[in-house]
């Protein structure tokens, strides 16, 4: 935030995002680590409990939310990686530990299991993993590609309709649509959404990439009105409109009208 040193002090983490530099317009929703001064500007008023100015936690390139974890904020604790930073973050029993970054908590999983791998079968080859981090599910990259291609070929719909039906043919497979629907609004290229829509779609496109399971984020995302929810009137933005429109009776196909 004021490009100022945190070696040696007290770093608050925090949940934010960083605003692209190659390509204007995108963003990246991340944890900061901002030092105590700028903390205190752009945290509530301790006195009168309000909220400050959004311009106090914001700057050209990123922009800082609150206290990363929720609860009250934790006493000072080192980085449990070992990299000499202190670090402040919330009480929340879901993180595990204190790590300054993705980097040390990559790095202390790494020195914890030896660079050892799982042991487990890779989920392309069958292989065991035997290099890497301690939850790893591949040999290496080729792998998880494989994978990823295999899961896309088996999620893909086969139609097969009934020549004097027209009511039997399938529809494209819901998930696939809108997975396909959200690349231009998660990448940057096409803006106009609500900060809150754009984040649950980042969640669902990341899980995906990652080769997990995004149901949970797409099943939150069928509860909304896609008619009351700000979303472009471009090409894009329709197609997006309408596979959240269909992600209803997808979810819920008994439901009465």
């Amino acid at each position: 935030m004021c490009a100022t040193g945190l070696r040696g002090g007290t770093a608050y983490l925090v949940d934010g995002v960083r605003h692209g530099r190659r390509r204007r317009g995108t963003i990246r929703f991340t944890r900061l680590l901002i030092c105590e001064t700028c903390y205190e500007r752009g945290c509530p008023d301790p006195d009168a409990g309000r909220t400050r100015a959004v311009s106090a936690r914001r700057t050209k390139t990123a922009e800082w939310w609150g206290l990363a974890g929720r609860g009250p904020a934790l006493p000072t604790q080192l980085c449990f990686a070992g990299c000499g930073l202190t670090v402040v973050r919330g009480a929340e029993a879901l993180m595990r530990g204190v790590a300054c970054s993705a980097a040390c908590r990559t790095s202390l999983t790494r020195r914890r299991n030896g660079g050892r791998g799982s042991g487990r079968p890779c989920g392309a080859c069958g292989t065991p993993v035997t290099t890497g981090r301690a939850d790893s599910a591949y040999c290496d990259a080729a792998c998880r590609q494989k994978a990823y291609r295999r899961r896309a070929t088996d999620r893909a719909p086969t139609p097969n309709p009934a020549p004097d039906d027209p009511l039997s043919t399938p529809g494209p497979d819901p998930d696939l649509e809108l997975l396909a629907a959200l690349i231009p609004f998660v990448n940057g290229t096409t803006l106009g959404i609500s900060q809150t829509l754009c984040k649950a779609l980042y969640r669902v496109h990341v899980t995906h990439l990652r080769g997990h399971d995004p149901g949970e984020f797409i099943a939150r995302l069928a509860s909304v009105n896609p008619d009351r929810i700000r979303i472009p009137d471009t090409d894009d933005g329709r197609r997006l409109r309408a596979a959240l429109r269909a992600l209803g009776p997808a979810q819920h196909p008994h439901a009465q009208p």
